[in-house]
């Protein structure tokens, strides 16, 4: 077994461990909505990528969008994270980022195909500045959605600073340079990459990313159809197709205790 094996069969039991005492919240009631806006506002601010607001809340018209999903992540009662996650489709074109890349992401879907836009990426900033294993646990979500609605391909929208980030964990590609972006201060740039190729090279690297459609159909829902206006399509049992499973660990590590991996988030 080697030593890159090892550290990253380590690295996913830290994340996994992280992942029991976390719970992912699909967003419905205001008063969820609520929370998940003043989180998102509290930290952009603390980053200065927007400015300051008496209303103390940070939304737009794309949280309300039917092909969209907002999840809350929660550590018992308390949210230290979330994401939003909207499903681009030939029918269902429009995503936050297409405001903002139109040219680059018309194209994925003017040939017919799909992608997960991944926006409003936050986290606690206490739970931040303690851990770096949350982007993980919140990202997590992405390759989910990419799963359950079986999408060509994943993008995502990040600060030209993050870019080694998303390109060394995720695989994906700068496709723009940094563009103003949807209420931001600070641009963004278009990164992407094809399903197949992320699970194929970061799936069997970093497992955690993986998922069974049990866990999946809980947040998403037992049906598949990307019909998004359609109540009886989205809420049909129509989960058929390729039914991708959770990767195991790669190495054993049963000689490690588990209070070696565990993050005390209730101390932060």
């Amino acid at each position: 077994m080697s030593t890159t094996d090892n550290r990253a069969g380590l690295f996913a039991l830290k994340v996994s461990s992280l992942l029991e005492d976390l719970e992912y919240d699909r967003v419905v009631t205001d008063e969820q909505r609520e929370a998940v806006y003043r989180l998102r506002y509290d930290c952009y601010l603390s980053e200065a990528a927007i400015m300051p607001s008496d209303q103390a809340r940070f939304t737009d018209p794309f949280d309300e969008q039917s092909n969209g999903f907002l999840f809350a992540i929660r550590h018992g009662d308390r949210l230290i994270s979330s994401i939003r996650l909207h499903i681009a489709t030939p029918e269902y074109p429009d995503t936050p980022s297409t405001t903002a890349f139109s040219d680059v992401l018309g194209e994925i879907t003017g040939r017919g195909e799909t992608f997960v836009d991944p926006t409003r990426f936050v986290v606690d900033r206490r739970v931040r500045a303690a851990t770096a294993l949350m982007p993980y646990a919140t990202l997590r979500l992405a390759a989910m959605a990419a799963d359950h609605f079986d999408t060509d391909h994943i993008i995502a929208t990040a600060r030209l600073e993050h870019t080694p980030f998303y390109r060394r964990v995720f695989q994906l590609e700068p496709r723009t340079q940094p563009r103003d972006y949807l209420g931001l201060v600070k641009p963004l740039c278009l990164m992407s990459n094809d399903t197949e190729t992320i699970r194929e090279k970061v799936y069997t690297r970093f497992p955690i990313f993986s998922s069974d459609p049990e866990e999946r159909e809980a947040l998403f829902g037992v049906s598949r159809s990307t019909d998004f206006l359609n109540r009886h399509a989205v809420l049909a049992n129509d989960n058929v197709g390729r039914s991708f499973r959770r990767y195991p660990i790669p190495v054993d590590l049963a000689g490690h205790a588990p209070a070696q991996a565990k993050l005390r988030l209730e101390d932060i």
